[in-house]
């Protein structure tokens, strides 16, 4: 068998191979590599940051709307004082008695 021909057998049978899976192992690792790390991801402190503030803000009026509650069922006039009349005109209903609960309907539970 003439040299050139064990050459060609061994690059066919050998190298093109070894090419192809070298190549493959190659483009797995790159792309693990960047799915580790996170190119358009956020990271978990940036998670939680965003967490707190979106409930921060969504629960900003119910705080507001439980001061004036406390405010109203304490009679605190200093606290009446610091209050938005704007809140407190959406709380106060001059028209409702104070002792008249036993109109308020009463909520079932599921």
């Amino acid at each position: 068998m003439p040299a050139a021909e064990v050459v060609a057998l061994l690059s066919i049978f050998i190298g093109l191979p070894w090419v192809v899976f070298s190549g493959i192992a190659k483009v797995k690792t790159a792309g693990s590599r960047s799915a580790g790390k996170g190119g358009s991801g956020i990271r978990k402190s940036e998670l939680e940051a965003l967490v707190a503030v979106s409930v921060e803000e969504a629960t900003a009026p119910l705080l507001r709307r439980v001061e004036v509650l406390e405010a109203i069922l304490t009679d605190e006039n200093e606290a009446l004082d610091r209050i938005d009349p704007a809140v407190l005109a959406g709380v106060i209903d001059p028209s409702a008695e104070a002792d008249d609960w036993a109109d308020a309907p009463r909520r079932a539970r599921a």
